[in-house]
Formats: structure tokens, C-alpha cells, sequence
């Protein structure tokens, strides 16, 4: 493999952990204030992303987050 395709696999890896975090984040904020419609938006946010990034599992996440 070559470096430049080994460094392009990092920045992405690295941006889906970056949003992943974001989304969860942006969950918690929202569930602490008792923001039904934020807490929609958030998730229907995530399942966009995760269709669009394969590979990357965001609703477990948030999904795991809510039933805490």
C-alpha cells in the first residue's frame, strides 16, 4: 500500500471518530436539558451519517448513551 492511501485511511478513521464524538456530545447536552426535538435531530443527523460512512456505528452509540 502505498503512504499516500495509508494516510488518507488515518484522516478519515480520525474524522468518524471526530463526529462520532460530536454526535454523542451533542446527545448528552440535549438529554441532560430535556430536549425532545434536539435529541430527534441529533439522532436523525447520526443515521445520515452512518448511511453515508460505511463502516462507522453511531446509533449503537447514542443508542447505548439514551437507555443509560
Amino acid at each position: 500500500m502505498s503512504l499516500t492511501f495509508i494516510s488518507d485511511l488515518l484522516d478519515s478513521h480520525d474524522a468518524a471518530e471526530k463526529a462520532v464524538l460530536g454526535f454523542r456530545t451533542r446527545l448528552e447536552v440535549a438529554l441532560a436539558t430535556g430536549d425532545e426535538l434536539d435529541v430527534r435531530r441529533v439522532r436523525a443527523e447520526a443515521a445520515v451519517y452512518e448511511l453515508r460512512t460505511p463502516g462507522v456505528q453511531v446509533l449503537d452509540e447514542l443508542d447505548a448513551i439514551q437507555a443509560a
